[in-house]
């Protein structure tokens, strides 16, 4: 009876032997871990090819970009040495590359073009173009804001300026000055308490602090203004 039993044992130790154990049991995963696994096997599986699909995406797409960048700013470096046809390589560069950083200083190179050339109304229609695609913290945001009001104001646009300098005095950097830009429209629209209002702004935001004030003549300059309005 005893040699019988050990026969049966025998024989199970070689049945588990001889049966091919799966990539889960190597693992030594608990049963039920592996039994949970095989039985949403196609739904892990999807998903992990998912995943897979997914980086490998980014990863070229990361990698497309790069490459774009590196190709617009060669454009715009030979643009901008180019002794013929600048406008029409930066021309080029914005249509191409407009939505990089070589693009977008493109327009602005191609701007500066069209201003040179009395087409203030083009240069305002570009940098407006560019200025609609920037968000506010963007290191351009504040200069193409100032360039359009400064545009804006020679060509006689008061509102127009008087928006973008607003838009513009609400970055610290370049608050002052827009305040003081702002006070000299409205000054000379003769809106007086506006006027008024706006050179206040500049010579709290433009003062020196700790008392120590140097003479500033663009300071004096403001606080004469100020005496002649409050008349």
């Amino acid at each position: 009876m005893a040699e019988q039993t050990t026969v049966n044992r025998d024989a199970a130790i070689k049945q588990q032997l001889l049966t091919p154990q799966g990539l889960l049991e190597q693992f030594n995963l608990p049963p039920k871990v592996i039994a949970f696994m095989r039985r949403h096997q196609r739904s892990i599986w999807t998903a992990v090819v998912v995943v897979v699909v997914s980086f490998v995406t980014i990863s070229g797409y990361t990698t497309y970009q790069e490459l774009q960048e590196t190709k617009a700013a060669s454009a715009l470096d030979a643009a901008l040495v180019a002794q013929k046809d600048r406008k029409h390589l930066l021309e080029k560069v914005t249509q191409e590359y407009g939505g990089y950083a070589a693009g977008r200083w493109a327009k602005i190179e191609l701007a500066n073009l069209y201003v040179q050339e009395e087409q203030r109304g083009k240069a305002i229609a570009l940098l407006e173009e560019l200025n609609d695609t920037l968000s506010p913290d963007m290191p351009l945001k504040p200069l193409v804001l100032s360039r359009l009001a400064g545009l804006c104001e020679a060509e006689n646009q008061t509102d127009r300026a008087i928006s973008f300098y607003t838009q513009l005095s609400g970055n610290e950097w370049f608050a002052a000055e827009a305040y003081r830009a702002l006070g000299r429209l409205y000054e000379q629209n003769g809106k007086k308490e506006e006027a008024v209002a706006m050179y206040e702004k500049y010579l709290e935001m433009s003062g020196v602090q700790g008392g120590q004030e140097k003479a500033d003549p663009i300071r004096e300059l403001i606080q004469s203004r100020l005496g002649q309005l409050k008349k």
